[in-house]
């Protein structure tokens, strides 16, 4: 089978992956992530939208990404990222420009779920985390934490931007301007750089070659590529795939309740909006350093510890965000949800590959993710509800540092599944 070409480089193509992912995973975030939270109020101030059309909205485009996902992983395995990823962020793009033109409530929902319907949530994590770890075995927790830059990086420019533009012109031009912002990014990126492993190029993982054996005249390849590669079928029957999942679905059903509402709550506190757009921003600073020094973070904790102790970094940013009562708290609250929210993705998706493999891992993550949503589909509408009956969020949000504690108790007592008999690597 003939080779794919790729744009020549003087360094491994892997980690050309990760810089074309961090620019597609950043443009994703700004217009499928928190920035949402900043249309809420001039939306229902103009068009009468309840709170919970918001949850609702949300929540469709999760739920349609739980089913796709399933597909688009498998996919993602098969045929790679290139053309996915350009048809999902044309898709998306279209969704965010027709939302500056037609605004009726159902569209709010309809176009959410055409966002679902190709995976595009959050830093496009159904596209980004798989791709980037099958090229990579010795390095994953490196690339992943660099892979999680996109998240930070992408809020850093889109949050103050997108209030900036709404704040100027109005939330009309700022979905227009998100729309051609992602057509711009997404679609010649996909297209000119991304390819599916590094085998299809003539490369290994890591950058490596084969090498020879001086006493017997074979051929090696270095240690770190001979993990065991568990297919779906085999993950999904292991006890610690599901522990992994769950871990992983506790932490998104709490931090989903906040996602789209935490603007909401700090204004209703009294804090400036151009502050919190700022305090946000400047947070995610704080998200890049945590991830580019993930590698030498698990290498000092390990996996287990390091993720459960994520996690009760989320639950300390919930008690600020409850407890929110000067700018600084709120600026604090900033800095720990990004720090625990970004680092969240890299470590997921390192203790996936790490626990499972690479070749499978668009299929095998796919489900987890799809789990994931599943629980998070709840949260939004939930927390949208429970604010209109009694006027605050955090009856809902009190419960859920709870259900953060679990979780963190789960993910320090997993451990790497035992391969249940040979198979091929």
């Amino acid at each position: 089978m003939a080779k794919s070409t790729v744009p020549v480089t003087r360094v491994y193509y892997g980690w050309v992956i990760v810089v074309a992912m961090i620019a597609i995973g950043g443009m994703t975030m700004i217009i499928t992530g928190p920035t949402f939270s900043l249309f809420i109020d001039p939306m229902q101030e103009e068009l009468g939208f309840s709170t919970a059309l918001f949850g609702w909205a949300n929540t469709a485009r999760i739920l349609t990404a739980a089913v796709s996902g399933l597909y688009i992983g498998k996919l993602l395995d098969r045929h790679g990222p290139r053309i996915l990823l350009a048809i999902a962020g044309s898709v998306t793009a279209l969704v965010a420009i027709s939302m500056g033109f037609f605004h009726p409530a159902w569209w709010l929902i309809g176009g959410f779920m055409a966002m679902g319907l190709v995976a595009m949530q959050g830093p496009a994590s159904f596209y980004t985390s798989p791709s980037v770890a099958k090229w990579f075995v010795r390095d994953r927790a490196k690339a992943l934490g660099i892979l999680s830059i996109a998240a930070p990086a992408g809020l850093i420019f889109g949050f103050p931007a997108v209030e900036w533009v709404i704040d100027k012109y109005g939330w009309q031009t700022g979905w227009v301007v998100m729309g051609v912002a992602s057509i711009v990014v997404i679609i010649p990126v996909s297209l000119i750089f991304l390819r599916r492993q590094p085998e299809d190029i003539g490369l290994l993982p890591d950058g490596d070659v084969l090498s020879e054996d001086e006493s017997t005249g074979d051929a090696f390849v270095s240690m770190a590529n001979t993990e065991h590669q568990w297919t779906r079928a085999e993950a999904i029957r292991t006890r610690e795939f599901w522990q992994l999942s769950m871990v992983f679905s506790l932490f998104v059903l709490a931090t989903n309740s906040m996602l789209i509402f935490r603007v909401v709550h700090f204004v209703s506190h009294g804090v400036d909006p151009s502050l919190i757009a700022w305090g946000a921003g400047s947070a995610q600073l704080g998200a890049i350093l945590g991830a580019v020094t993930l590698g030498r973070q698990v290498a000092f904790a390990g996996l287990e510890r390091l993720s459960a102790l994520n996690i009760l970094v989320m639950a300390v940013c919930f008690v600020l965000t409850v407890s929110v009562a000067t700018p600084l708290m709120m600026i604090v609250a900033m800095y720990t949800w990004s720090w625990s929210n970004n680092m969240n993705g890299a470590l997921q998706g390192t203790l996936f590959a790490s626990y499972f493999g690479r070749r499978h891992a668009g299929a095998i993550r796919s489900v987890s993710l799809t789990t994931n949503m599943l629980f998070a589909a709840a949260a939004a509408p939930l927390a949208g509800y429970v604010n209109d009956a009694t006027g605050s969020f955090n009856a809902i949000w009190w419960p859920m540092i709870g259900v953060l504690l679990l979780s963190a108790f789960l993910m320090a007592t997993s451990k790497p599944p035992t391969r249940a008999s040979p198979g091929p690597t």
